[in-house]
């Protein structure tokens, strides 16, 4: 996912590459020392350099007075950029100059990992939790043991800021992308890239990788989507359709359908087997910087410049209710795997919980 700071194969929900071609025509032209602190109940701004919380607290209070379905449970203070949910949905790993390991459960602090030099931007775990890939300003790439907190591998250097990191749900790859229009596909077990796709003319700000494993799909500064076959390596259609930058991506739980975000304040609902676009999502009144499915997929999440995030249901379209509480741009919102938790990342210093009552 692109911050403003500058499941298992089923073949019957497999995209049809043959079938978006044959319907778009394969369309390719037209996106310190540490610092610590205390999690806090409520929003008040600290300031814009990253912190750490030593501490989950929970916070009881709506923080809308029109909330219904979902309330803010637990307020961290950060500047974090980066945050990801294990896949078994237990812990949090969160981070900004270092990576914390967080229990959902206990809502104590799990560890912290060696010193990061550079503000993350992105992390990822993989499919079985045993490691993390952590990312950003520092242009380079880390993979982490999950247990020991130790650096397994550092990934070649990049030459800009890295972006986005998608794990494929295989686990037998990872995608990156940067500010420098370079896509990078990456083996785990190797330090240097397999493939790099050049195509976009402009920064790549979001990859994102479908539940068989098949598809990567990019966003980038360039107004455009791109679809690429991971088997052939190869570009399969670019999708247009935004007036502004594509900041995020997410394909629903089943693969069928891909949610965009951008800078045109939309949401846009495309369908993979025909490559057509569903619908058009809109009530955010500035740039949508990020998108996430839950894990039922009925449930649509977008963070936004306005400072509020917004739930959709998938199969109307219709907006189900509008969380507030940040105080500033929402740069990144993400549902629990298991459960009905859901997190948001603002530039006001905040990362809250939202659970579902």
């Amino acid at each position: 996912m692109y911050t403003p700071s500058r499941q298992s194969d089923n073949s019957s929900r497999a995209l049809s590459t043959n079938n978006i071609a044959n319907s778009l025509g394969y369309q390719s032209q037209e996106k310190i020392q540490e610092n610590l602190f205390s999690a806090v109940v409520g929003s008040g701004v600290t300031n814009l350099f990253p912190r750490y919380i030593d501490k989950l607290e929970l916070n009881n209070t709506n923080t809308s007075a029109n909330l219904s379905e979902w309330r803010c449970v637990r307020t961290l203070t950060c500047d974090s950029y980066a945050v990801a949910f294990s896949p078994d949905g237990k812990k949090l790993a969160s981070g900004s100059t270092h990576i914390k390991l967080w229990d959902l459960e206990t809502k104590e602090l799990i560890c912290t990992f060696k010193r990061y030099s550079g503000i993350l931007k992105t992390l990822a775990f993989s499919p079985d939790g045993k490691t993390l890939i952590s990312a950003g300003l520092s242009q380079s790439i880390e993979l982490w043991d999950v247990e020991t907190q130790e650096e397994i591998r550092k990934f070649a250097p990049y030459a800009y800021a890295v972006n986005s990191i998608a794990f494929s749900p295989n686990g037998k790859l990872f995608v990156s992308c940067d500010r420098g229009k370079t896509i990078q596909i990456w083996n785990p077990n190797s330090q240097q890239p397999t493939t790099t796709f050049l195509q976009h003319q402009d920064w790549v700000n979001s990859v994102s990788i479908s539940p068989d494993s098949h598809v990567l799909a990019s966003a980038s500064h360039d107004r455009t989507i791109k679809l690429w076959d991971l088997s052939t390596r190869t570009e399969i259609v670019t999708l247009i359709g935004h007036s502004s930058p594509v900041y995020s991506l997410a394909f629903s739980p089943d693969g069928q359908i891909l949610a965009s975000g951008s800078g045109d304040g939309t949401i846009k609902l495309w369908h993979l087997e025909t490559g057509k676009l569903l619908r058009t999502l809109t009530g955010h009144a500035d740039e949508v910087y990020s998108v996430a499915f839950s894990a039922d997929g009925q449930t649509l999440a977008s963070g936004s410049g306005d400072a509020t995030i917004k739930l959709w249901h998938l199969e109307t379209g219709e907006e189900i209710e509008t969380l507030v509480g940040h105080k500033y741009a929402v740069r990144y919102v993400t549902f629990n795997p298991n459960q009905q938790i859901l997190t948001s990342t603002s530039a006001d210093g905040v990362t809250r919980i939202w659970q579902h009552s």
